[in-house]
């Protein structure tokens, strides 16, 4: 199954671009960095001044899929809308969406193996 925006929550997060738009501790917002960890309740995302661990409850997350990120995409799922994308620094395309953190609630092996469905925004 390719990584787009409607399987993002059902896939690997660790490796992809990711910020936080929306916490229930203001200290967090704006938060960015590569994800390279999660567990059931947290993502750890390298930063420059070196790894944080940010809740996913409680928090909305904002990831960017680039095309070499999400492989090759045709034939699967929809195409994003035109305002969600932009080109990247390298000439890529990149996607962002918009994944609530609740909706991450879960051991990664469990959520990547037996899916959950998306509302993604």
């Amino acid at each position: 199954m390719a990584l787009t925006p409607e399987t993002l929550v059902k896939h690997e997060l660790v490796g992809l671009h990711v910020r936080v738009v929306e916490s229930t501790d203001p200290g967090r917002v704006g938060i960015e960095g590569r994800v390279v960890g999660e567990t059931m309740r947290t993502l750890e995302i390298r930063r420059e001044s070196g790894v944080v661990q940010v809740p996913k409850a409680g928090t909305t997350f904002e990831f960017a899929l680039t095309d070499e990120a999400a492989g090759a995409r045709e034939g699967t799922g929809g195409p994003p809308k035109p305002s969600d994308t932009v080109a990247g620094s390298d000439g890529d395309d990149v996607t962002y969406v918009t994944v609530d953190g609740a909706r991450l609630l879960s051991r990664p092996a469990y959520r990547t193996e037996n899916g959950v469905t998306t509302l993604w925004q």
